[in-house]
């Protein structure tokens, strides 16, 4: 299957499922990622289909940092930005992207 090639649009605060891995979620509230769903290697991609700033949130236990520092939290993503959230280890993310700060 081609699971690298699907796309998932969500029009209201979602919550990130193992079966978002692969994919690219085109939103336009806030995303959060949650802790023990994913694994190492897992990627979402996040396009913000808005005129406004979304929020990509870190879950209880989940650490979320902006690729390149130390700086961990919840990640801005500007209007029309694009982002991509890689799992690392166990409940740990790098987020990266245009827009992203």
């Amino acid at each position: 299957s081609d699971v690298y090639k699907r796309q998932t649009n969500k029009t209201a605060s979602a919550t990130a499922a193992k079966a978002d891995a692969g994919t690219m979620i085109t939103t336009n509230s806030q995303f959060i990622i949650p802790q023990n769903i994913f694994a190492a290697g897992d990627i979402i991609s996040i396009y913000n289909n808005s005129a406004s700033d979304i929020q990509i949130s870190q879950g209880t236990g989940v650490t979320l940092r902006l690729v390149g520092g130390t700086t961990t939290g919840n990640r801005t993503l500007a209007q029309r930005g694009l982002a991509t959230v890689t799992c690392v280890g166990s409940n740990e993310f790098v987020s990266s992207g245009g827009g992203l700060t």
